[in-house]
């Protein structure tokens, strides 16, 4: 085994996916940034979760708008960027319904396009 796999074997990465609502993902992406975590992908999406969905009035609404914020990062930094991101994104300290979902997995290889080199 050669230096190179040798380090890739050392450093295990885990990809963030992490469900917010849209007026916390800004606060969430600041606070990431702040403790070190530039690199970051946001898109908006529609989803509901163990509530089904949300009524006001007579009208039901069953698809919410959140956004999803993905990271990877080595899995050292996994616990850190789970807390910025449950901090961050809770409408108040306790949480309430709706505040979101974090999912985390693992990631086997991430090639750079522009180089063509893996990267892990």
């Amino acid at each position: 085994m050669n230096n190179k796999q040798e380090e890739m074997e050392d450093t295990n990465m885990k990809m963030i996916k992490a469900i917010v609502r849209p007026e916390k993902s800004e606060d969430v992406l600041d606070a990431l940034l702040a403790a070190g975590f530039a690199a970051a992908t946001k898109m908006s999406v529609l989803g509901r979760g163990k509530q089904k969905g949300l009524k006001v009035g007579d009208t039901y609404y069953d698809e919410i708008p959140k956004e999803l914020i993905m990271l990877v990062v080595e899995d050292k930094d996994v616990d850190k960027v789970l807390k910025v991101i449950v901090e961050n994104a809770r409408v108040d300290k306790n949480g309430a319904y709706g505040d979101g979902k974090i999912f985390v997995s693992d990631v086997e290889r991430a090639i750079t396009i522009s180089s063509g080199k893996d990267e892990l």
